[in-house]
């Protein structure tokens, strides 16, 4: 069996909790193939998670079509962190061929907030 042909789910990642703490996001640009540039439209969002039952490993959620973040980069700041899962999650790892390393990709129809009172420093 290949690891990329592995299905991983959310409650994997995180031990069975289904929820992860959410540190901020960045814009998905569109990429014009012909140009071999990316333009200034946006496609979605990433969303940088920390998998906080799972040795606080790192992990950023792509959702494509998500035209507007379900929290303001500024909310998210003032707490630390936003507590969420999601909606459609699918991982897989793919193979880096240059490094000879697996690395994790994930993706996800839509978040969901749990909850915006998680503060890390509390």
């Amino acid at each position: 069996m290949k690891p990329e042909n592995l299905n991983i789910t959310f409650p994997l990642l995180t031990n069975g909790t289904d929820s992860a703490l959410m540190i901020g996001y960045a814009p998905i640009f569109e990429y014009d193939k012909e140009s071999k540039q990316k333009t200034e439209k946006i496609t979605g969002h990433a969303y940088e998670i920390v998998l906080d039952s799972n040795n606080f490993d790192k992990l950023f959620v792509k959702i494509l079509g998500d035209l507007k973040p379900a929290i303001s980069l500024e909310d998210i700041q003032s707490v630390s962190a936003v507590r969420c899962t999601f909606k459609g999650f699918k991982a897989r790892f793919y193979r880096n061929y240059k490094t000879n390393e697996y690395l994790l990709t994930a993706s996800a129809d839509s978040i969901v907030i749990i909850d915006e009172e998680q503060d890390l420093f509390a």
